[in-house]
């Protein structure tokens, strides 16, 4: 797996979890800071197989398309290229169907039965957690760290759970300005790693080359 993994059983582990359409800069920063401020042994980018909460129709219809799953692990492979402690997981694409992290946690926990475990959230999802799947086993099995994000600072989890907020200044980058920047033909370098930038090139992602 790209990215490098400790040799030693892992005992805090970070989940990232996401779509990743694309991987930004935002992303790294928070793995960083994830690894100093919790002192974790890793943190896994787990990409979402079908990320069910987009890709599900919402109330008016409206269906967000994501890219590739494959396209999207090879994003992942080439942003995390040679960060120490950090490793691309891609459980809940061989799992396949749509991506609950009450599975995941449940996978992680069998895998490291001592290990802690924490999921990493941005504070525009923390407040939403009640709408996951099965988010009774996320509570159990996990901690929730909260990555302030412009635009939602101080959004927490609902009442009931227990969280930790993760300190620092991130990006303010989304996956969605990124794809419409492409779209206009506006490079994506300032927001995402080189090796990011050519699989978007290589594969014409988002209107890329039009």
């Amino acid at each position: 797996m790209p990215g490098s993994a400790p040799s030693v059983p892992p005992r805090r582990i970070g989940i990232l979890g996401g779509t990743f359409d694309p991987p930004h800069f935002g992303h790294l920063a928070a793995a960083r800071e994830a690894l100093r401020a919790l002192d974790l042994d890793l943190v896994a980018f787990v990409v979402a197989n079908d990320p069910w909460q987009k890709t599900s129709p919402t109330g008016d219809g409206v269906v967000e398309e994501v890219s590739p799953v494959g396209i999207r692990l090879a994003m992942v492979a080439a942003a995390i290229d040679g960060m120490d402690r950090v490793r691309l997981d891609d459980r809940e694409v061989r799992r396949g169907g749509p991506s609950y992290t009450a599975d995941t946690l449940a996978e992680y926990r069998s895998d490291h039965p001592e290990a802690e475990l924490f999921v990493l959230v941005g504070s525009d999802v923390a407040p939403g957690l009640d709408t996951w799947v099965r988010p009774e086993e996320v509570r159990r099995r996990a901690t929730i760290v909260v990555m302030e994000r412009p635009g939602h600072e101080g959004s927490h989890p609902p009442a009931g759970w227990a969280h930790q907020v993760l300190d620092g200044s991130f990006p303010d980058l989304a996956g969605t300005d990124l794809r419409r920047m492409v779209a206009a033909g506006r490079s994506p370098e300032s927001a995402v790693p080189h090796g990011v930038v050519a699989v978007i090139a290589e594969h014409g992602l988002y209107g890329a080359g039009r």
